[in-house]
């Protein structure tokens, strides 16, 4: 919990406990009564071992913050992390099932505070379109939207909770994967990306941290923030799904095509993503490292793949062909794709089960977000500013043709200037 340095009375606990809606009115009565607890730490810790409040409800109640933890239906249990576009996402628990078949359903809620809405027009754009393309897709390999909507002045997404750590987690902690590991995970993103190609749409951000690998060692595909239909027509603004001038994307896994233009794609360019994070998943770095913007995408455009002569030739093969920089060079779909990487994947080795409650209940590296209250602004951290976990678009910077035609000129202009003068001396 967050250090307090004085806890609230007990009464003024309770009754903030109330106004958050989390405990029906009768239970915590009755739950009070069976309690002998003098002091609200010790009454919060009681209802916390009773599975009644999780360490993150309990810290805020304590904190005399009750908003934001019941939204709608939705119970918020704990931040999970970072969204795009300035949002956080929580696990929570929708409490209709509880209501209509006795047991709870675990969802991964992204909220986008109306404040930030209003402010930034542009990021609501993009947040509805997110609501609308992922109601689209319904398979096992590709994170499932299953409500969407406005709720207490928050804009939400009620997204299937899936346990696990993202591959870019993965990797960070453990290391490299072996070969096999790397053929299954990606088999199995590439069979989500079959199916989001079939609905007609494109991911567009295809990068380790976009896919969660579960406890039973199988891969889900996640975020459908940048996704856009090549087919149906876009918004006029291009800062809301990207056009001439505007880059969308993350850098490090972006297609160079893409990078061109980020509407004028296929889904070969989630394929070149693919590759780049089979290459991220068996050395622990993106292909093309550099230090600005611009440097990647060059290097994007015009490198080739990193040496991987310890890795089989044939899987090399494979990766250098998935990220071959015209995309009518690259395998034909994602179907291709996967049926060349089921030969080489292991079998999955089951993680023993866990408490998904508890492995998220705790403030973890990002206390900030711990900090927090639902439905307020995300609090900016230093890992925001990277371009690996910022999926925005980008104002490319591009100097107009008459600027260096007028530079030219001056320049020109200056040398005939200093030869009259030379010419004087003379």
């Amino acid at each position: 919990m967050t250090a307090m340095t004085v806890d609230p009375p007990l009464d003024e606990f309770v009754a903030t406990l109330r106004r958050s809606r989390l405990i029906e009115p009768a239970e915590l009565d009755r739950f009070a009564t069976r309690q002998s607890s003098t002091s609200a730490r010790d009454f919060a810790n009681a209802l916390i071992r009773a599975n009644e409040l999780t360490h993150y409800q309990a810290d805020k109640l304590l904190c005399g913050r009750w908003q934001g933890l019941v939204i709608g239906p939705y119970h918020i249990l704990a931040p999970l992390g970072r969204g795009g576009m300035g949002t956080v996402v929580y696990l929570a628990r929708d409490r209709r099932m509880t209501e209509s078949l006795g047991d709870s359903v675990l969802v991964a809620l992204k909220l986008l505070p109306d404040r930030k809405a209003v402010a930034e027009p542009t990021v609501l754009a993009r947040f509805q379109r997110e609501m609308e393309l992922g109601r689209r897709v319904n398979h096992p390999n590709v994170v499932r939207t299953f409500a969407a909507g406005d709720l207490d002045s928050i804009h939400f997404l009620a997204l299937e909770f899936v346990p696990g750590r993202t591959l870019r987690a993965v990797v960070q902690e453990n290391g490299p994967l072996a070969v096999g590991d790397a053929a299954r995970i990606f088999a199995d993103v590439a069979a989500g990306l079959i199916h989001v190609h079939e609905r007609g749409l494109i991911h567009r951000d295809v990068k380790p941290s976009n896919v969660m690998v579960r406890p039973d060692g199988r891969a889900v595909l996640l975020d459908l923030g940048l996704a856009f239909a090549p087919r149906e027509p876009l918004p006029d603004d291009p800062t809301i799904a990207g056009g001439r001038g505007y880059i969308v994307g993350t850098m490090d896994y972006i297609a160079p095509e893409q990078a061109r233009h980020a509407t004028a794609i296929g889904p070969a360019a989630d394929l070149y993503g693919l590759g780049c994070s089979l290459v991220f998943a068996l050395t622990g770095t993106p292909p093309f490292p550099a230090d600005t913007t611009k440097a990647k995408v060059r290097r994007h455009q015009y490198d080739t793949p990193p040496d991987l002569s310890w890795v089989p030739a044939k899987f090399a093969t494979l990766i250098r062909w998935l990220m071959a920089k015209l995309p009518s060079e690259r395998p034909a779909s994602a179907s291709a794709v996967r049926d060349l990487l089921l030969p080489w994947a292991t079998e999955a080795k089951p993680r023993a089960a866990v408490d998904v409650v508890a492995a998220v209940d705790t403030p973890g590296l990002d206390a900030s977000l711990w900090d927090a209250t639902p439905g307020e602004e995300a609090p900016v951290a230093a890992e925001v500013l990277e371009l690996e976990s910022a999926s925005v678009a980008v104002r490319e910077e591009r100097q107009p043709v008459a600027c260096f035609f007028i530079v030219g000129i001056v320049a020109l202009l200056g040398v005939l200037i200093a030869l009259y003068q030379l010419v004087r001396l003379l």
